[in-house]
């Protein structure tokens, strides 16, 4: 679920095509962590954060490929 979430929200921010925010969402990916870290009472896993951090970059990827996909296709 945590890579689909994150899947997602590469795919949105993508989207935007704005440097800007795909850079304030990654940092604010891994600010969202290290916050659920330092309150959280137990122990936390970074296995979570690579997965979330694999899920953005995997979303941001199928975005480019799709769009590459469609660019190829209208001057085919």
């Amino acid at each position: 679920m945590l890579f689909l979430t994150a899947a997602s929200i590469g795919i949105c921010v993508g989207m935007m095509r704005s440097a800007f925010s795909i850079a304030l969402i990654a940092v604010m990916i891994a600010a969202t962590f290290a916050l659920a870290t330092a309150v959280s009472p137990g122990p936390a896993s970074y296995f979570n954060l690579l997965i979330a951090i694999i899920g953005y970059n995997a979303g941001l990827i199928a975005f480019l490929a799709g769009l590459f996909a469609l660019d190829t296709r209208r001057t085919a």
